[in-house]
């Protein structure tokens, strides 16, 4: 028994010792374009029973194009959504991207009688890494189909088109 285990832990300390650490190679690039990066969150239960839940899935394809999956869950008073988007990044330069896509958007629950079951968008935009683990974002989100979907899971306000400007700091 003991020379079996010195020998495993001789012919550990050989093979550890052995390899070499290769490093990353340098890009200007975001690391977010290196491969395939998955992220999500999900904010607490509120006071009156809304849930959100989100997730993001890139993936870089070339040193300048890289796609994203990103999905929303979303809970209101009124109604329960999913949302989800396809979008394709082109990198400018190293920090400066022009983003395009579609996105559907699905009550899942509540659909009131009349209500169309889905909302389908085209987006647009343009983003800016300030550094790496923070972005700015500004987006387009143009109605392409007539949905009665509304702004917070209510229907009395229709909305066509959507502007936004968000950002993301990554911790």
């Amino acid at each position: 028994m003991k020379v079996l285990m010195h020998s495993f832990l001789f012919l550990f300390v050989i093979v550890s010792k052995g390899q070499t650490k290769e490093e990353p190679p340098v890009t200007n690039l975001p690391s977010s374009l290196s491969g395939l990066s998955i992220t999500g969150h999900a904010y607490p239960i509120s006071a009156i029973g809304d849930i959100h839940k989100s997730f993001m899935l890139q993936y870089g394809i070339s040193k300048s194009f890289q796609l994203e999956l990103q999905g929303f869950y979303d809970t209101y008073i009124l109604s329960e959504r999913f949302r989800s988007s396809v979008l394709a990044k082109v990198y400018l330069n190293k920090r400066l991207y022009l983003l395009g896509g579609v996105e559907a958007e699905i009550a899942t629950e509540n659909a009131g009688v009349g209500q169309t079951p889905y909302r389908l968008g085209f987006v647009a935009g343009a983003g800016y890494d300030v550094c790496e683990n923070f972005m700015i974002e500004l987006k387009s989100n143009v109605q392409l189909n007539q949905s009665t979907i509304g702004a917070f899971g209510e229907t009395q306000f229709v909305m066509p088109s959507v502007y936004t400007i968000g950002s993301k700091l990554k911790f």
